[in-house]
């Protein structure tokens, strides 16, 4: 059976045109931001290159998602009891075998980005004396209140959303991104770049982006890392380090990257090469699921005699 993504407004099409869930190897629930969603309008997405990859290593996946462009923890978590709740609790006759989860990086550029200068995680520099580093530009005190005080909290609602349904215990794989380059290359022509106009609304020079950059996104992959601090069942899926950089004075494509900070195909496709390691590994350590084997040896059979039944099981 060939792997498929479907996004959760789809499901219900598809299950009435014949779609059988159980007869998938693996089940698994997307939620987050556009590192999980698509780059763009009408470009490829990690999902739609991961699926080919657990194919050919044998391991169809029916995958179900609910992210979307520019979605923040801070949302996921204030929202845990809505859609993805639903698919939490719905009793299907089958369970997800994973949550992936893309989620941090909007939280940031957003507390950097949209606020006035000098009033989210950055200084204002206008008129001030420069700095000797890019990561002196971080107001420190603004970076533990939005970890600590906004992510922290969302990320706990979610997880023990999870942990309250049918599903608990399940594994939860978390993206780790990869750090971009700071360039005026927006999502769609006469769009808004983020951390380019991050950066000059707070009079921050070019010289330090890129060390302010790569300050960014350590302290992302920091808070990320810190969820799983006495938790079980999360996956840190290590991207950090992935992606070929882009050339700061592109205004297009460059490198992996198909605009400021989202990758381009090249880049998904290096990306989900190591999710799908990730996923294969840990889901390879759980106990084998008896009924999956059952239900595709009776699926076998009904093929082979054409009997033209479709046996459905339920999962306890």
């Amino acid at each position: 059976m060939s792997s498929l993504v479907l996004y959760g407004n789809e499901f219900d099409g598809h299950l009435n045109n014949g779609l059988t869930p159980q007869f998938f190897k693996y089940r698994i629930l997307a939620e987050g931001d556009s590192w999980m969603d698509r780059s763009a309008m009408f470009h490829t997405s990690l999902l739609q290159k991961l699926v080919p990859k657990m194919d050919a290593a044998g391991d169809d996946v029916l995958i179900i998602n609910l992210s979307r462009f520019g979605d923040t923890m801070r949302r996921m978590g204030d929202c845990a009891d809505g859609e993805f709740r639903l698919w939490l609790d719905t009793a299907f006759a089958w369970k997800f075998d994973a949550v992936l989860l893309s989620a941090g990086g909007n939280d940031f550029i957003d507390a950097a980005r949209d606020p006035d200068a000098g009033r989210g995680i950055l200084k204002n520099l206008a008129g001030a004396p420069l700095p000797a580093h890019g990561r002196d530009c971080l107001d420190r005190a603004a970076v533990a209140t939005l970890v600590d005080a906004y992510l922290a909290p969302s990320f706990a609602a979610f997880y023990n959303q999870v942990q309250a349904s049918r599903h608990a215990g399940v594994p939860i794989f978390l993206n780790l991104y990869d750090t971009p380059v700071a360039r005026d290359a927006p999502a769609f022509p006469g769009g808004r770049s983020w951390l380019f106009e991050a950066y000059r609304k707070n009079a921050i020079p070019p010289q330090l982006w890129p060390d302010l950059t790569g300050a960014i996104f350590a302290d992302v992959q920091r808070a990320v890392t810190g969820w799983t601090a006495g938790r079980s069942g999360l996956h840190c899926v290590p991207t950090t380090g992935t992606l070929a950089a882009a050339d700061p004075d592109a205004t297009a494509s460059s490198g992996d990257w198909l605009n400021e900070i989202h990758p381009n195909a090249a880049g998904w496709e290096k990306l989900a090469t190591i999710w799908q390691k990730a996923i294969k590994q840990v889901l390879l350590s759980l106990p084998v699921r008896w009924h999956f084997l059952w239900l595709a040896l009776c699926s076998a059979f009904v093929a082979l005699h054409k009997t033209g039944g479709r046996p459905c099981f339920t999962e306890s």
